[in-house]
């Protein structure tokens, strides 16, 4: 921040609000919530990264997880990939004052 340049976090709730509190006026807190926890099972499994034990850890701690989302500035719905994607590009963008793609198309 001190440079004038902004910075991306993808860290835990925990982490998140943390900063958040710290620098409330400099930071975006963004929850990215999946469809629900079954589908949230689904997902990792099919990744097939991760054993099932870490796949179970996961969703106990999403469960809990899931709680904090309204103590977020955004809360972006992760029903699809692409779209929460776009979300999330425009989120930032509005917040750091830039314009996506799609706004200099229109100018």
């Amino acid at each position: 921040w001190a440079e004038g340049k902004n910075v991306i976090f993808d860290i835990d709730v925990v982490g998140g609000l943390r900063i958040k509190k710290k620098y409330p006026k400099e930071t975006l807190a963004v929850f990215v919530k999946p469809p629900s926890v079954d589908e949230l099972k689904i997902r990792l499994k099919k990744r097939s990264t991760e054993s099932d034990d870490k796949i179970n850890m996961r969703i106990a701690k999403a469960s809990v997880e899931l709680a904090t989302a309204p103590q977020f500035d955004e809360i972006i719905n992760n029903y699809d990939l692409e779209t929460a994607l776009k979300e999330a590009r425009d989120l930032v963008a509005e917040f750091v004052g830039a314009s996506t793609s799609k706004e200099e198309d229109q100018k």
